[in-house]
């Protein structure tokens, strides 16, 4: 059954039509089809705002929605994972991008007590990692409908991340007693198309949270807590699985990396990996580590907190980074880092839509 809600729907046709003319420099933008997506949060409200990629300034276009939610992109198909009243009540949006604040999305009731984590898209189907349930939710990108559920192999295995690989499943599970981490997560592979169990992996690390898929490569982060909150840093860092071999592989490890790491975005060109570090509450830089010789940078100027989360747009060669109250762009090719302009609750989830 679908669900209906009011949103509030600011963004008139010239926000979008911004995005596909001039950017702030007063120069023409070869990325018209593109947007940033930027969830936005301040624990009380959500709200979902966009721009144009090539640009520093955000459209003044908002959709409310519940303040704990994630945004997803897939072309031009957009999501939002909605957990509302602390994760009893969840809800799966599905929009498109040309068309975002002029139309209501199309929304769904996802099984209660859920908590989604992330979705990805294989042709014509959507899946959800539900992080409290033993299932994967597959459903219809274009219509929001939900289809069958996959079963997970383990009980309780809090998938925390879904990756496609051809038609695989990659999903990141932790593996939690009472909130602890004690064991290293796992990567299970399904076949999306049988639904049936590929394989299951033991990673190295210890409650991963995050992954990119590059060129037959799983780069996966990990973040162990200790009973005091402290990070435990030789349990986090992040690892890269061979998908051919099903071997895993540690690229930086915490005590190399001073903290354990939330978020990851790939720059696949230069091959180069942005992570960011978690040391301690307020205290989460951004560094980049390089591929071919595991070397880790000094953090990124200008950027103090990001755990809302970082994504790296290949096609401007930005990285844009949830730091505290503030959107901040590092460009990777001047390694300089500005604040996008426009007033913004602080950010807490980032895609790109593209079409």
């Amino acid at each position: 059954m679908f669900l209906t809600r009011p949103f509030t729907l600011l963004a008139i046709s010239a926000a979008l039509l911004a995005c596909s003319k001039d950017n702030d420099d007063g120069e023409i933008s070869s990325y018209n089809n593109s947007l940033l997506l930027n969830f936005t949060s301040n624990y009380e409200t959500g709200l979902l705002r966009w721009m144009d990629p090539n640009s520093t300034s955000l459209s003044p276009g908002e959709i409310l929605f519940d303040q704990d939610s994630k945004v997803f992109a897939n072309g031009k198909d957009v999501f939002v994972l909605e957990r509302k009243d602390w994760g009893a009540t969840n809800i799966l949006s599905c929009m498109q991008a040309d068309k975002i604040g002029n139309e209501t999305p199309k929304q769904i009731r996802l099984e209660d007590l859920s908590n989604p984590s992330e979705v990805v898209v294989i042709g014509n189907k959507g899946y959800i990692a539900l992080y409290d349930l033993d299932y994967v939710q597959e459903f219809d990108p274009a219509t929001c409908a939900l289809g069958e559920k996959i079963d997970l192999p383990i009980i309780e295995a809090n998938a925390a991340s879904i990756k496609a690989s051809g038609d695989t499943l990659l999903v990141i599970a932790q593996r939690l007693e009472f909130y602890s981490a004690t064991k290293p997560g796992l990567l299970i592979r399904i076949n999306a198309s049988t639904k049936t169990l590929i394989d299951t992996i033991q990673l190295n690390l210890y409650n991963p949270g995050s992954s990119v898929l590059s060129n037959g490569k799983l780069y996966v982060s990990s973040q162990k807590y200790n009973d005091d909150v402290s990070i435990d840093l030789e349990k986090s860092g992040i690892e890269a699985v061979d998908l051919k071999t099903g071997n895993s592989e540690i690229i930086a490890i915490g005590t190399l990396l001073d903290g354990g790491v939330s978020n990851i975005a790939l720059d696949e060109k230069n091959q180069i990996l942005y992570a960011s570090v978690y040391v301690a509450y307020g205290n989460a830089p951004v560094k980049s580590i390089t591929l071919s010789n595991k070397a880790i940078s000094i953090a990124l100027p200008g950027i103090t907190d990001s755990f809302g989360g970082l994504l790296l747009d290949s096609e401007t060669g930005r990285l844009f980074v949830a730091d505290s109250d503030e959107l901040k762009i590092y460009d990777t090719a001047s390694k300089q880092t500005t604040a996008a302009a426009g007033d913004a609750l602080p950010t807490s989830s980032l895609a790109i839509a593209r079409w």
